[in-house]
């Protein structure tokens, strides 16, 4: 009897799997896959890249009935981690830069001021930091709006693997 003919959820191909296969990968488009029985339903499961060792990849502290639902389980919530990590990372930067922007802005109307209210001898620090200011702030804004979309890239990124 022939191995049953499944679809990699990735590129489309056609892959026969044995039975006794749980853990592959595909030979079109090199992603990791594992075999899942659930149900009553089997096919193939796209199992996400860890970014760090998955729980049980050394062969001797894997049970004997390894199942390819707790395999992708496992990696799935180690992905999922990572991505949280990732996002406050992008998180705290975005707000930092909002800080400085929120900084820059008092930093420029408080020079605007003394420019216009101020005496002769703070000329030149009213001046700076207005021009600072006004300088600075297109730069602090568009990084901002880089992080921000950073956190939004990872989120949307794990959307589908959070479902």
């Amino acid at each position: 009897m022939s191995p049953d003919l499944h679809l990699c959820p990735c590129c489309a191909a056609h892959l026969r799997v044995p039975e006794q296969l749980h853990v592959m990968r595909c030979d079109n488009c090199d992603a990791e896959l594992v075999f899942i029985r659930e149900g009553g339903v089997r096919g193939l499961a796209l199992l996400p890249a860890p970014n760090s060792p998955v729980p049980y990849s050394d062969p001797r502290q894997r049970p004997h009935n390894i199942d390819g639902r707790d395999l992708l389980e496992s990696r799935r919530t180690v992905v999922l981690q990572a991505a949280e990590h990732k996002r406050r990372f992008w998180g705290v930067l975005f707000f930092g830069c909002m800080t400085l922007l929120g900084a820059t802005v008092v930093a420029g109307l408080v020079g605007a001021d003394t420019l216009l209210h101020g005496g002769q001898k703070q000329l030149e620090t009213a001046v700076l930091a207005f021009v600072g200011a006004v300088f600075t702030l297109p730069v602090l804004a568009y990084v901002a709006l880089y992080f921000h979309g950073r956190a939004k890239l990872v989120a949307e990124s794990v959307r589908r693997w959070s479902a």
